[in-house]
């Protein structure tokens, strides 16, 4: 088997050596073989070895053409068909001649389209078909004429039977190529989606608690020396704040490091923590007002967790880029959907010009600028809307739409 494969293997890789030696072969076989045939085969032997000088020429030249079976195969297909036409009409023991057509059109039909094919047998076997018809009315002879218009049919079936097969393996191949191309797109696609996640959460985790680290930290450096109680306050909030942002990032950490069959089913933070996020707004002293029905509405757990960010990043913003300035929260459930709206008034060491940026555009503190579109890509994945932009009297808005229902992705 190893020897085999060895064998076909080289054929592959050398298709002109291996052409040249097959032509070459087979010409010696029978001239040769017919020549030393008579001196020990019976008379009555069923094949007739005799040779003529035609049928010697004839013999040669198809053992040429053979040379070239791979590299000129359609000018092979025509001097084998020649051939074979010519001896059966003339009755010419031209043996080489019906295998060498049976082979060249194999290879023929294997190389060409269907239709190139088919019509290359019809012409082949009409042409020895008119061979055979010679050969009958001059000699009475059709014997000949079905055994080779039956071999060209069969070299024709086989061949496209193994272009089919060959077809069908290419396309095998073909759509396991894509469909590994396409797995392949899809995960760096999921992880370019879970880097944004994680990058989102994180954002979310610590931009707030880092701001509310900020204000109370510059009224601690500012009130330090005048007021020593209300700095240590200011102080105790900052330490809060910096414990709070530990566990919730420890958290968050704890959950990547985790595999899939350890990950906690605890639910995502949703507005059941709303107060406690408010509460902390207000320790930085900046003027809150709240508008919030009581009892909370029940949300969607996607819609619910997407609720409490949106407030927490406005929140966010409004300390790093309006600070001190009045901030309404606004939550009221409006039909089949909640209304989410975060607005700042003009922070009072303002121009009265409203910013065309908004709150997410810095102005004393750098800023990553990517608050705002982490609020779009919460709210559009809970399958809501979000509407920000300045207000007429130089503040900020963001207000979001979002369902309470959720509906299946």
């Amino acid at each position: 088997m190893d020897k085999g494969r060895a064998a076909m293997g080289w054929i592959r890789r050398h298709p002109a050596t291996s052409d040249l030696v097959l032509g070459a072969g087979l010409t010696l076989l029978f001239v040769i073989g017919a020549m030393a045939a008579p001196g020990w085969l019976d008379e009555g032997a069923p094949v007739d070895l005799t040779l003529t000088p035609p049928g010697v020429a004839l013999t040669v030249l198809t053992g040429a053409a053979l040379t070239q079976r791979r590299r000129r195969p359609a000018a092979t297909l025509v001097v084998a068909t020649a051939a074979t036409a010519a001896s059966v009409a003339a009755g010419w023991q031209v043996h080489l001649a019906p295998l060498a057509l049976a082979l060249t059109m194999y290879g023929y039909t294997v190389r060409s389209n269907r239709a190139r094919a088919l019509v290359a047998a019809g012409a082949a076997a009409i042409t020895v078909g008119i061979g055979g018809v010679v050969a009958g009315v001059r000699r009475d002879d059709w014997d000949r004429l079905d055994t080779i218009i039956l071999l060209v049919g069969t070299s024709t079936a086989i061949a496209l039977a193994v272009q089919a097969r060959r077809a069908t393996i290419a396309a095998l191949e073909d759509r396991a190529r894509r469909a590994e191309e396409s797995r392949e797109a899809t995960a760096r696609r999921r992880v370019a989606e879970e880097r944004v996640t994680i990058a989102r959460e994180l954002h979310d985790v610590i931009a707030h608690h880092v701001a509310v680290m900020s204000v109370h930290s510059g009224v601690a450096e500012h009130l330090l020396e005048r007021d020593p109680a209300a700095a240590r306050a200011a102080i105790g909030h900052v330490r809060d704040a910096g414990r709070a942002v530990l566990s919730e990032l420890q958290s968050v950490l704890g959950v990547l490091r985790q595999d899939e069959t350890a990950l906690p089913t605890a639910p995502a933070p949703g507005l059941a923590a709303l107060e406690g996020l408010l509460a902390s707004f207000r320790a930085t002293g900046a003027p809150l007002e709240t508008r919030i029905p009581t009892p909370l509405p029940v949300l969607p757990p996607a819609v619910d967790a997407a609720a409490l960010r949106l407030v927490q990043e406005a929140l966010t913003n409004v300390q790093k880029h309006a600070a001190a300035a009045s901030t309404t929260v606004r939550l009221e459930v409006d039909g089949g959907s909640v209304l989410v709206v975060v607005t700042n008034a003009r922070p009072p060491d303002r121009s009265p010009t409203p910013d065309p940026g908004g709150p997410d555009v810095p102005d004393t503190r750098p800023g990553s600028g990517l608050g705002l579109v982490g609020m779009r890509e919460r709210v559009v994945a809970a399958g809501g809307s979000l509407e920000t932009g300045p207000t007429p009297h130089g503040g900020f808005m963001v207000a979001a739409r979002l369902p309470l229902t959720q509906e299946d992705r």
